[in-house]
């Protein structure tokens, strides 16, 4: 992996983001932590503080300054003692406690101060300087001052931790960084299989795909997104190749006639009826290459969403009725029987005019399959609430493997390459039951075929 192109990933500028701010917050606690322990710590040693104070005070009523004296001497003799003491007698003598006087600043009112005490008044040996010490003073009845000191051991337990969060702080983002820089890594690496598949199917190569992970996460997402759209693009590409072939296979034919027919006029000198009955097949050829014009722009438009004509909400039985009786004078030439099974208030919302045109494209398939004597049956209704219409025939049907691919365009079977047609019908059928969201199904009718359109509008 290229370091540079690392050094630039969004991923890689995310994880420093989250960074520094992991960095800024994590700071953020150990000072408030800090700050609320050191607040916990001061208050319950302002409270010891006090009370050893008040202890002393009311032990000294009622008695001589030399047993209070010797009270303070016994705690401070203790192992365990953490104050300082010093009584003074009301002319400021020195009593007890060790100290050379008392300081100045010091007000004898029974609360506890934080001030800054002179080396010079402590004890000898106790402090190498100046120290800042929480006090508390109190004057007695008899004129005698008494001061409690508490030492604060630095650093004590407290900055201790401190210091040990804070020497831990570099190396926990050290090890954000490198998580983060693996991150932008792996996201890298999948990127780049990505950019290397679309160089693969730019290259021409359309039956490469995304390779899907397995982690079920927003890449593995992005790889199911991009396979189906190529799955789609490789299918319509496969569509235009079938469609550039059906279109030399079908148009080749007609286009051909229409060249011998006006040569073979040119050739010598025909009658008028000659020239007329020539002119007669070359403009049925024309209609013929017309019509599957207009069909092939007729689909491209509806897939394209720009022909939906005016959407309103439809009968479907009442359309039935219509494109029946339309129907119905072809099928008795062939000596066939339309039958009708129209639900009535069976209504979907979508392009009567489409929907028509799909209708009559069934029903004219129908009857051009159905063999004489056969029978056509229209039915019109609901399945599981959704409205539902569908032609059945008595023909020869459609192969279940061919199904799917005799709805592409200018799919013909080879059993119906001789009858009229351009295999542009059940596309155009396909086409507008896309853009009705209705689902198309052909399934087998034992004998003939079932060509349904089931309808997703089931409060229509």
């Amino acid at each position: 992996m290229n370091r540079p192109r690392l050094l630039r990933t969004t991923a890689l500028r995310i994880a420093l983001r989250y960074l520094l701010a992991y960095a800024l917050v994590l700071g953020a606690a150990l000072g408030a932590m800090f700050w609320w322990t050191q607040g916990r710590h001061d208050t319950q040693r302002d409270a010891a503080l006090k009370a050893e104070l008040s202890r002393l005070v009311d032990a000294a009523h009622g008695s001589a300054g030399a047993t209070l004296a010797d009270a303070i001497a016994a705690r401070m003799a203790q192992p365990t003692n953490t104050h300082l003491y010093l009584l003074v007698a009301a002319d400021g003598a020195v009593l007890a406690g060790g100290w050379l006087r008392w300081p100045e600043d010091v007000d004898a009112d029974g609360d506890v101060h934080r001030q800054w005490i002179d080396e010079e008044l402590l004890p000898p040996g106790r402090f190498d300087d100046d120290a800042y010490l929480p006090v508390a003073a109190s004057r007695l009845e008899d004129g005698r001052r008494l001061l409690v000191a508490a030492v604060v051991d630095q650093p004590g337990a407290l900055y201790e931790s401190a210091e040990y969060l804070l020497e831990s702080l570099p190396l926990a983002l050290l090890l954000a960084l490198a998580i983060g820089a693996h991150t932008a890594y792996a996201i890298l690496r999948r990127m780049d299989v990505i950019g290397r598949t679309a160089g693969e199917i730019m290259g021409g190569d359309l039956s490469r795909r995304v390779p899907v992970w397995g982690h079920d996460d927003e890449f593995d997402a992005l790889a199911l997104r991009l396979n189906a759209m190529l799955d789609r693009v490789q299918q319509l590409v496969r569509g235009m190749r079938e469609v550039t072939d059906n279109i030399a296979h079908d148009l080749r034919s007609p286009l051909a006639r229409l060249r011998n027919q006006l040569e073979v006029s040119l050739l010598e000198r025909r009658s008028a009826e000659d020239y007329r009955n020539t002119l007669a097949r070359a403009i049925d050829d024309c209609e013929q290459l017309i019509r599957t014009f207009n069909a092939l722009l007729g689909i491209a438009q509806i897939e394209a969403g720009s022909r939906r004509g005016e959407w309103t909400t439809v009968d479907l039985g009442a359309l039935a009725d219509d494109l029946a009786e339309l129907y119905a004078p072809a099928a008795e030439d062939k000596g066939q029987t339309l039958l009708r099974d129209n639900g009535r208030g069976v209504t979907v919302a979508g392009s009567r005019q489409l929907l028509a045109q799909a209708l009559g494209n069934l029903l004219d398939n129908a009857v051009k399959y159905t063999p004489e004597g056969g029978t056509i049956r229209l039915r019109v209704g609901r399945v599981d609430g959704a409205p539902c219409i569908s032609v059945a025939d008595s023909g020869p049907g459609i192969p279940a493997t061919e199904r799917e691919h005799v709805l592409e365009r200018f799919v013909r079977l080879q059993d119906s390459r001789d009858a009229t047609g351009n295999g542009l019908g059940l596309s155009l059928v396909k086409a507008v039951a896309a853009m009705h969201k209705a689902g198309l199904t052909l399934s087998d009718a034992h004998p003939g075929l079932i060509v349904s359109l089931r309808f997703a509008d089931r409060a229509a």
